[in-house]
């Protein structure tokens, strides 16, 4: 009786393990904004790490919040590209770094996004500015890919929902942040 237990226990194991390994791996999110600034001064916050770094939510809450002792560096230029923002906590921040790789003024940043604690992965994030009547449109994307236990976690959690949570919630620091320089 035991040794039929445990062979379907393996069985399942093994099917589990088959099912997620199946799984995609790339995953993007992405949602959008309309923010009552000028596209300029919006590209000004998102170009410079500085600023940023306290938009940037991550598990459910700013990044610059979540840990009061967290270790922060910056390197690089004052802003756009090759600026870095380097971030350890122990505690739910974790430890990561992020670097702006590509700048196009009053258009698009593009960060790395590197996360080495609690789990290693890394993303891209494109932020995009559209000029409106009333200040901007930002659509913020994040693409990446999970890893093995990223693919399992995602079987039971809306990954989409998840990140993009902190996305959204990203955006609206970011339109405080903003509509607060005017």
């Amino acid at each position: 009786m035991l040794v039929t237990i445990l062979i379907g226990f393996a069985g399942v194991l093994v099917l589990f393990v088959a099912v997620v390994a199946k799984r995609r791996s790339a995953y993007h999110v992405e949602r959008k904004l309309e923010v009552a600034a000028p596209a300029d001064l919006v590209f000004g916050v998102l170009n410079d790490l500085h600023q940023f770094a306290g938009v940037l939510v991550l598990f459910g809450s700013p990044l610059e919040k979540l840990d009061p002792t967290m270790q922060k560096t910056f390197e690089g230029p004052a802003a756009g590209v090759g600026q870095s923002y380097a971030w350890n906590s122990n505690r739910k921040a974790g430890k990561g770094k992020m670097t702006i790789e590509e700048s196009v003024p009053g258009e698009k940043v593009g960060i790395k996004l590197e996360f080495v604690e609690p789990m290693k992965s890394t993303a891209t994030c494109a932020l995009i500015l559209a000029g409106t009547s009333t200040g901007s449109f930002v659509t913020w994307s994040m693409d990446g890919n999970h890893n093995f236990i990223g693919k399992a976690f995602g079987m039971f959690m809306d990954m989409d929902k998840m990140l993009g949570t902190d996305v959204e919630k990203g955006l609206v620091q970011l339109k405080t942040v903003a509509e607060g320089k005017r």
